[in-house]
């Protein structure tokens, strides 16, 4: 019975966490994407919304670099 309730207790706790913001979501708000990215590398901050934040962070690394790029021609 005991079992039986902690497992309904972590389910409803699971299920009231939030959808990981996308990908995205961090390439179109920087200060975000390098905030949650630092949190996820000091540990405070883990899942999926971590590799979504480097994933955003590096994709507007990304998008910095052509800009340059492009204004080199």
């Amino acid at each position: 019975m005991r079992a039986r309730l902690f497992l309904i207790g972590c389910a409803l706790l699971v299920g009231c966490q939030p959808a990981p913001r996308s990908a995205s979501y961090f390439k179109a708000n920087h200060d975000e994407a390098r905030r949650v990215a630092g949190a996820c590398k000091a540990g405070r901050t883990r899942g999926a919304e971590c590799d979504n934040a480097e994933a955003g962070v590096a994709d507007a690394q990304i998008d910095a670099d052509m800009q340059v790029f492009r204004r080199g021609f």
